[in-house]
């Protein structure tokens, strides 16, 4: 399993069932639902790496991910009871989270949302502070009354937090201290260790840092009369709560870029009448490129071939040799591995081009065939010229990440955008995602890209769609330019929005991209490919499947009679045995039957069932 350094998980808890406020957690306050303060404020801490939300409510489960967090599972009953104890479910939580995706964590950060006023500079200072103090197995957030001090609540004594009144006959008088706290539920922040070690009883097994807040912004909700006092600090200026500022935009912007919770749930996009995003088929894009050699009726031919192979779209690339690189620019050394070095990358573009009017006649083919036309332009005027074909997307290559002009200039024709991010940092990959929001667009799918033709699977790094997907909170995909099928069918495993992969009519033809790319044969196997990765991900609950019956009546054991057993005997423990098949009592309830009287006679290997047994 991997460490991730220095790596915090928040937890949020809550609980469907809530008797002194039934729904506070989806219940408005100020505004948002109140779970949806803890989810923005922990995206507006650098601090955190991930946002989970523990929960037993779909209900509360569907506004979580609406806001950004991530449910990956749901909390199972045995730990959603009105007794169940805090320490339990949060190491149910970092358990799950650590097995489902490899990682270890180095802290937990407990977000109740019941505690909703708090600020971004709590988590950044206990987190610091912890840090600094590495024999403290956490931190925890505290405030001293301003009158009618607590008789029995935490001090501190020689830096660590101790009972006033503790267990095992440790006394500490209250005129020994200079201040009682009373702990509160606006932060806990521990050692992930720590949690993985502990069975409850925190308090009496480690040492902890006390982290103080003002009283006044300590609220807890717990019922109607804390629900409108925690109001009355926010509506009345008291207490400004920052992320109320982006919540107009799903809380977007309420985040530092970088990171944040896994796997944010984000809006999708629409491309022609496909819904592009989480949720919703991969859209596979036959990449057609410049493998028609400048030859418009080869370039119909590709067109045929993504239609047979049920791809969603078929792209091109719209440029003139002149607007994209200077008569002296060199080849890049896969293009001269390809195609010698005599010619300049000038001149091996310029056979390659297609005449302007070639792009209206793919289009009009395109939506005769009844798939997507999409096109890539290089420059300003090539997407002027795509622009009133009514194409339904543009595709952005790697190399225009960083002209942030250029960018803006698609963005500003309102139609939505597919970023390649080949050869670039998340850092400039925000940039562009910026200057395409700037300008007022914001439906955008950013693609996952190696610029190596061919890229080796060694280099894929798959797991950076998941870092852009926490960053941007846009779809996420992957343009794929290594050979085979294998490493596209992973990435959509891994969630993959949009797959974008090279095709050639023959692997054999001149040109630097047929090498990469596949022949129509394996198109088509790489679209059944993906529609079957896309039923096999299912729904992610752990269940047995109807198919499964049969063999569970085969393969699983039963309770049986060990030999043949009279009416009216009382079972012992010789009398029964753990046998197949699995249509009795399950081998669980062996315990259960011994001491139990036979209601008839039973043979010798009979499952038991319940009706046999007094």
């Amino acid at each position: 399993m991997k460490d991730v350094g220095g790596s915090v998980l928040a937890v949020i808890p809550a609980r469907g069932g809530s008797k002194g406020l039934p729904g506070k957690n989806i219940r408005p306050f100020v505004g948002l639902p109140l779970i949806a303060h803890s989810i923005l404020y922990a995206r507006m801490c650098p601090e955190i790496d991930r946002v989970v939300v523990s929960t037993d409510s779909g209900e509360i489960a569907t506004v979580a991910r609406a806001y950004g967090a991530e449910v990956p599972f749901m909390r199972p009953s045995a730990l959603a009871a009105d007794d169940t104890a805090m320490w339990p479910v949060l190491r149910h939580a970092l358990d799950g989270v650590e097995r489902h995706n490899g990682v270890r964590y180095d802290y937990l950060l407990l977000l109740d949302p019941t505690a909703p006023v708090r600020l971004p500079e709590d988590v950044a200072g206990a987190y610091e502070r912890l840090r600094a103090v590495p024999s403290a197995d956490g931190i925890v957030g505290v405030s001293q009354p301003e009158s009618n001090p607590i008789w029995h609540g935490v001090v501190e004594r020689d830096g660590w937090m101790t009972d006033l009144i503790a267990g095992g006959g440790d006394y500490v008088r209250r005129q020994d201290v200079p201040a009682v706290y009373r702990i509160n539920a606006s932060l806990y922040l521990w050692r992930a260790k720590f949690v993985r070690t502990q069975v409850d009883g925190w308090r009496r097994h480690g040492r902890f840092l006390l982290y103080e807040t003002p009283e006044f912004r300590a609220v807890h909700i717990d019922d109607l009369h804390s629900f409108e006092r925690a109001e009355l600090l926010v509506t009345s200026g008291l207490v400004s709560l920052p992320w109320l500022a982006h919540a107009g935009d799903g809380g977007r912007r309420a985040r530092p870029p970088g990171r944040r919770s896994e796997e944010a749930r984000t809006r999708p996009v629409r491309i022609a009448d496909r819904m592009v995003g989480p949720g919703h088929p991969c859209f596979v894009i036959a990449e057609a490129g410049v493998n028609h050699n400048g030859d418009a009726d080869r370039a119909r031919q590709l067109a045929d071939v993504a239609v047979e192979s049920r791809a969603d779209a078929v792209k091109y690339q719209t440029f003139t040799a002149e607007r994209l690189v200077t008569p002296t620019a060199p080849k890049a050394r896969y293009q001269r591995e390809l195609t010698g070095g005599d010619e300049s990358q000038f001149e091996m573009l310029r056979r390659l081009e297609l005449p302007a009017a070639a792009f209206r006649t793919l289009k009009e083919h395109c939506d005769r065939r009844g798939i997507v036309f999409l096109s890539t332009p290089f420059d300003e005027e090539s997407a002027d010229l795509l622009a009133p074909l009514d194409v339904a997307a543009f595709k952005i290559p790697s190399g225009e990440i960083t002209n942030l002009a250029f960018l803006a200039h698609v963005a500003r024709k309102r139609k939505p955008m597919i970023v390649s991010t080949g050869m670039s940092t998340l850092a400039e990959v925000e940039e562009a995602v910026r200057a395409i929001t700037d300008a007022g667009n914001r439906e955008i799918v950013v693609l996952h890209c190696v610029s190596d033709y061919p890229a080796q699977p060694a280099d894929a790094n798959l797991r950076a769609m998941r870092a852009l997907a926490e960053a941007l909170d846009v779809p996420v995909g992957f343009s794929d330019h290594t050979l085979g099928l294998e490493v596209a069918l992973a990435a959509v495993a891994l969630g993959a929005c949009v797959l974008e992969k090279h095709f050639t009519l023959d692997r054999t033809l001149p040109g630097p991209d047929h090498r990469a790319s596949l022949e129509p044969e394996e198109l088509a196997a790489l679209v059944r490919g993906v529609r079957t990765v896309e039923t096999a991900l299912g729904h992610g609950r752990k269940e047995p499947t109807a198919r499964e019956a049969d063999t569970a009546a085969v393969a699983r054991k039963s309770v049986v009679a060990a030999c043949d057993i009279a009416a009216g005997t009382a079972l012992t423990d010789d009398l029964v045995a753990i046998r197949r098949p699995g249509t009795g009592l399950p081998p669980r309830m062996r315990p259960l039957v011994l001491g139990r009287k036979a209601m008839r006679d039973i043979a010798a290997g009979t499952p038991l069932t319940e009706e046999m047994l007094s």
